[in-house]
């Protein structure tokens, strides 16, 4: 028992500090109602249907989350689940850190909680909406933890499979567990063959939601501009070190003030030079460290030149490369590396500066102890200070307008076509911040709604998507055309009020069938 205090203490220190973290950055969050941000949105009671196995509409990039909401719904409200995977996308990364350090003390698991919880790439994944995507990122190290801890063959694999599931919610994150699981067993297991084969054949059990709708031919290959609109923003010496200490998000809403300054870098600097010293103290695995911790910014970073872009560009056009176009996810990698090595670096220091020493010089150890806890937290929030400031303005629930469900029952099960023609919405009772369009996960019939995103970079307009079909061009201007709509199947149109877009003026050929709070509802006439 006396053993195990120590270890049992630097847990507890590291949840602690988890836990605080992510109640100060996240607390207007819970609340009742649905998060409407960006790309995170959810609605009361959403519709089963093909389209949510990922086997209608748009590439499956949310499957199989949304199936997963659905069919917990009845028991989870999906604004509770909304609550939930927000919260774990910092909690799981935070205790992942401290259980994967807490053989190393407490300073040192209080110190990667924070880099973990607070980091530049946590926040602005968040920002952008896209608390999926790091989530998987947050399994990453409870993966490193299984391989390297669990006893037996058949525990190590169950606990494998169990570590990936959050992440299997999204393909980027299915794929992200699979690579980090393969890597794990041959780094810290020396597995065989074969238990990398076994391993490869879970990997595809946990994508194969989203991999049937890639078999069946529901996949859909980039385009060329897609690969610039989603680059790393990487312009000049200060992009540079934006994206080597874990920031360079593509969407200017979603980087944070402070990132824009030098200071911010700096101190990100400092604490990827802790990471660095921490990489070359270890005995084993050094060499992956290294690579886990500068390969995924520099690639991301290469792939933002001309020459990157070009290659990246030319990559689009095979079906699933789309899915990595987005290269600000891969620093996550570095960012979570950085979280574990950057606290070994600043205990070396500790210990140099005498806080090991014992006796009369024990007062004198505690106090740098405590001094370099102090200092790796305020590393941590002195890296992007705004955090806590912009996360509280994005995830706000709101409730939805009293005629949500009259809207969603008088569609039924119809073709709707969804109006104005773009994909985002921004409408004052969800608040400043634009979220896309919701209605697809409520309606129960198939779906036309605009789906190609506008993405500014560098002055220029990109269109990505791809999606939208021909006739989207009068839809877009506001016209509407009876006979069209019958010919393209569509049996009803939905009207957002009081959100950018052009509405029909005239509406020849449809009949009005519901005019409620922010909605209106036609019917094609036969």
């Amino acid at each position: 028992m006396p053993a195990r205090r120590p270890t049992a203490l630097a847990v507890a220190a590291g949840t602690c500090v988890t836990i605080a973290l992510t109640a100060l950055l996240l607390w207007p969050a819970a609340g009742r109602g649905q998060l409407l941000y960006r790309d995170f949105v959810s609605v009361p009671e959403p519709s089963l249907t093909s389209r949510t196995l990922g086997l209608e509409g748009p590439a499956p990039r949310a499957v199989p989350l949304d199936l997963v909401i659905a069919l917990l719904d009845p028991v989870v409200p999906s604004g509770i689940f909304q609550l939930l995977l927000l919260a774990a996308t910092l909690l799981l990364a935070g205790v992942g850190v401290t259980v994967l350090l807490r053989r190393w003390g407490p300073v040192a698991t209080v110190v990667g909680a924070a880099l973990a919880t607070w980091s530049p790439y946590a926040v602005e994944r968040l920002l952008l909406g896209q608390p999926p995507t790091l989530l998987a990122v947050s399994t990453l190290p409870w993966i490193v933890v299984v391989a390297r801890e669990a006893a037996s063959r058949r525990r190590w694999l169950v606990l494998t499979v169990v570590a990936a599931l959050p992440a299997a919610l999204t393909p980027v994150g299915g794929l992200t567990a699979a690579a980090a699981a393969l890597v794990a067993a041959v780094a810290f297991r020396r597995a065989p063959l074969r238990d990398l084969g076994v391993v490869a054949v879970l990997a595809l059990l946990w994508c194969s939601p989203w991999l049937v709708a890639v078999v069946t031919g529901h996949a859909d290959a980039g385009q060329s501009d897609g690969a610039q609109a989603f680059a790393v923003r990487a312009a000049g010496v200060h992009g540079v070190l934006d994206v080597l200490t874990g920031g360079g998000v593509w969407s200017e809403g979603a980087t944070p003030a402070s990132r824009l300054r030098w200071w911010p870098l700096v101190v990100g600097c400092l604490t990827l030079g802790l990471a660095m010293v921490g990489a070359t103290g270890l005995r084993r695995h050094r060499r992956l460290a290294f690579t886990c911790l500068v390969a995924p910014p520099v690639v991301a970073l290469v792939l933002a030149t001309p020459l990157g872009l070009a290659v990246m560009a030319a990559a689009q056009s095979v079906p699933g490369v789309a899915l990595m176009r987005d290269t600000h996810r891969w620093v996550g990698i570095s960012a979570m590396t950085v979280a574990v090595l950057a606290p070994l670096g600043l205990r070396a220091l500790v210990q140099r500066a005498g806080a090991s020493h014992r006796g009369p010089r024990r007062g004198l150890g505690i106090a740098v102890a405590l001094s370099a806890g102090v200092l790796g937290v305020s590393l941590a929030v002195l890296a992007v200070p705004d955090a806590a400031a912009r996360l509280h303005a994005a995830y706000r629930p709101v409730t939805l307008p009293s005629s949500w469900q009259r809207v969603v029952a008088a569609v039924g099960e119809r073709h709707a076509l969804v109006l104005p023609w773009q994909p985002m919405r921004s409408v004052g009772w969800a608040g400043p911040e634009p979220f896309l369009d919701p209605l697809p996960l409520a309606l129960r019939g198939p779906v036309t709604v605009g789906r190609d995103l506008i993405v500014v970079r560098d002055g220029r307009l990109l269109r990505v998507g791809g999606a939208d079909p021909e006739s989207s061009a009068s839809w877009a201007r506001g016209e509407l055309d009876a006979a069209q709509l019958r010919r393209l199947g569509i049996e009803a149109v939905v009207e957002w009020l009081g959100t950018p877009g052009r509405l029909p003026v005239t509406h020849a050929g449809l009949v009005e069938v519901l005019r409620g709070d922010g909605f209106v509802v036609w019917r094609v006439r036969d």
